[in-house]
């Protein structure tokens, strides 16, 4: 799939500014996040190949995740390397890995295309999330390759398509947005199997693969999921702000209106979304 035409050091700046200000948000709602999302990290460990010993890269690692569960399981003689745009969000994966005693993972202040690590650095590589915000994704696919030894596998996610991804599309159909293209940096980049394992083929990555699993998120109310999509998806903040330049307000009450209708009868309300994870070898 081909990537959408972007200034890359236009959108990365403007990615940097959106993750930096939705830093404090994921401190405030990592408990929720986590537990709906621990499984993927694990999976992508394990599709990495990582074990005791490993150097593992971290590609886009926000608030420092898969490379925290990777870090626990490389253990001490091993080596997490978390890389990403916001100081921020690696500020606050700094904390994570201090109270959580992970003494054996390196924060790096890095855009995908900026990695330079000398050839075979790494036994592994993941990106959570996070390489599909790469405005040339198999450009920076194949970097990461290039840090890799022979025969070690770079494990990636993505959600879904809109359709598959509810707790994305229905703020953004609500107001009459469309989605971004496929391949537009972004959550919704790589949206299909053939997408997402397109990037790693298109990086030079063999035998790739790819497996589906779901990630649900429950709220407490629907009050509670709009207050956590301000707080932790800058994306979907900065497009919905950019279609409703002169009355947010109303834009978030008319979401605001749609998810409750989703609602539960006790006033819970749960989504359910799409992952896809892929994994190459080098």
């Amino acid at each position: 799939m081909e990537s959408q035409t972007v200034d890359a050091v236009e959108f990365r700046d403007g990615q940097r500014q959106q993750w930096n200000k939705g830093a404090e948000g994921w401190r405030k709602r990592s408990d929720l996040i986590d537990a709906a999302t621990a499984h993927v990290s694990k999976r992508m460990v394990e599709l990495a190949g990582v074990g005791p010993g490993s150097r593992v890269l971290d590609v886009a690692a926000g608030y420092g995740e898969p490379s925290l569960t990777a870090a626990a399981v490389a253990g001490a003689e091993g080596e997490g390397v978390a890389t990403g745009i916001s100081p921020e969000m690696l500020a606050y994966g700094r904390e994570r890995a201090a109270a959580a005693g992970l003494e054996n993972i390196e924060f790096v202040e890095a855009d995908a295309a900026s990695l330079d690590y000398p050839n075979d650095s790494f036994d592994a590589a993941v990106s959570r999330w996070g390489i599909i915000f790469e405005p040339d994704g198999e450009a920076a696919a194949a970097r990461v390759r290039g840090f890799l030894k022979p025969g070690s596998r770079f494990a990636i996610s993505s959600w879904g398509t809109p359709e598959q991804v509810p707790f994305l599309a229905i703020p953004m159909r609500t107001l009459g947005v469309d989605p971004p293209p496929p391949g537009t940096p972004g959550p919704l980049s790589r949206p299909t199997p053939e997408a997402l394992g397109g990037l790693l083929e298109g990086g030079g990555f063999s035998d790739v693969e790819v497996e589906e699993t779901e990630v649900s998120f429950q709220w407490e109310s629907s009050d509670e999921f709009v207050a956590m999509v301000k707080d932790t998806v800058p994306p979907l903040v900065a497009l919905i702000a950019k279609h409703a330049p002169d009355d947010r307000d109303i834009a978030w009450e008319a979401i605001l209106g749609a998810v409750k209708e989703r609602a539960s009868d006790d006033g819970t309300l749960t989504f359910s979304n799409l992952v896809l994870m892929a994994v190459g070898r080098a």
